[in-house]
């Protein structure tokens, strides 16, 4: 007897948690796990404590939303409706009477079906553990189930200047609100950002890059994510690798000799100011509408304005007299470059070693 008692505590404590109610009176349970008939036009409430997969089988049409009123994406079929969940309350209203069955499948049990990396808070895919990738992979993932789980990030290595295509398709949770629904990559590149991007949907993102260790962040999802990846020689297209060669001064700025690279344009240069202990300083680049002169023989020209000058941050950069810098130069494939780079459509070479200066302004 005690036997059977407890087994039918233990059967009420499982329904218990997945239907707890809200307001019993106003809003009837939706039974995960129980056949059910369901009513058209009637709100039904249920409650998971743990992120899950909900399956709903049989002939009922129906919306599903969040707390916060936002609607639920289908995974499944219209007969055969599934749903993964974040922990929560969420509602159910049919739009004709039906019989369905139910079942919840904690999220834990299935990960591995979903994920390349199946993250837990000891094992996790982050910036600081980022997945390496190779070109033929097909990468698979899961973003906002977990607190620990926000953030995925992958790496990969080319040796040579390459065009890297992503062939990306975005399930978010709760489709058409912003919010939970872009999938944002960030690429960085040997430690200097590219640019942020932002992608919905399905979209293939291709980027030319030169060679270098780059490592792809991907954030601001709630719910499933896969891409192809693909590496393809990029020679053509990048540009190749410059250095500066030279840097005179010049009144409240600087002439830059900069050896010329296949397939760039114009160039980009970045100044950084050398700290006393040694140890240059973060810096930005700072863009010049003039940063490709006259070809002079082998090399490229770049005379500066009275100050760099950086749009995109609305800033100005003027050069101290005794001040000691570091300049790095990149090629740009693009005629019409004149602002942040976009790496998908304007292809840059890699930054050069720096060049370090110290600044002495003119006498006269």
């Amino acid at each position: 007897m005690k036997r059977i008692l407890a087994m039918a505590l233990a059967s009420a404590a499982g329904l218990a948690f997945m239907t707890t109610p809200v307001n019993a009176a106003s809003k009837p349970n939706m039974v995960i796990g129980q056949r059910q008939t369901l009513q058209k036009g009637q709100r039904y409430h249920f409650y998971i404590n743990a992120a899950g997969r909900v399956r709903i089988n049989g002939n009922a049409k129906f919306t599903m939303t969040n707390s916060g009123r936002n609607k639920i994406a289908n995974y499944g079929s219209s007969k055969n409706q599934v749903f993964y969940l974040r922990k929560g309350n969420y509602y159910l209203t049919p739009t004709n009477t039906a019989s369905v069955n139910s079942n919840f499948t904690n999220l834990t049990k299935i990960r591995k079906d979903f994920e390349t990396v199946v993250e837990t808070k000891k094992n996790v895919n982050d910036v600081n553990h980022p997945m390496e990738i190779k070109s033929g992979d097909h990468i698979k993932g899961m973003l906002g189930f977990y607190n620990y789980d926000e953030t995925d990030a992958y790496t990969f290595k080319l040796d040579e200047p390459s065009k890297v295509t992503f062939d990306v398709n975005a399930l978010p949770i709760y489709p058409g609100h912003y919010q939970y629904y872009s999938l944002r990559w960030k690429l960085n590149s040997n430690g200097y950002p590219l640019n942020i991007f932002t992608k919905e949907k399905s979209q293939k993102i291709v980027y030319n890059l030169p060679q270098g260790t780059y490592t792809v962040r991907l954030s601001n999802l709630r719910g499933r994510y896969n891409f192809d990846f693909k590496i393809e020689d990029g020679s053509d297209t990048v540009p190749s690798a410059s250095k500066i060669e030279s840097v005179t001064d010049e009144k409240d700025a600087v002439r830059v000799n900069v050896a010329q690279a296949d397939n760039a344009k114009k160039y980009e240069l970045m100044f950084t100011q050398k700290a006393t202990n040694g140890n240059a300083t973060i810096g930005i680049p700072f863009q010049n509408e003039r940063l490709v002169g006259q070809a002079l023989g082998t090399s490229t020209t770049i005379v500066t304005d009275p100050v760099f000058h950086n749009p995109s941050y609305g800033m100005t950069f003027k050069p101290v007299d005794g001040q000691t810098y570091l300049v790095r130069v990149r090629g740009i494939n693009s005629d019409t470059y004149r602002g942040p780079i976009d790496a998908d459509k304007t292809p840059v070479g890699e930054w050069s070693d720096p060049y370090e200066f110290t600044y002495h302004a003119p006498k006269n």
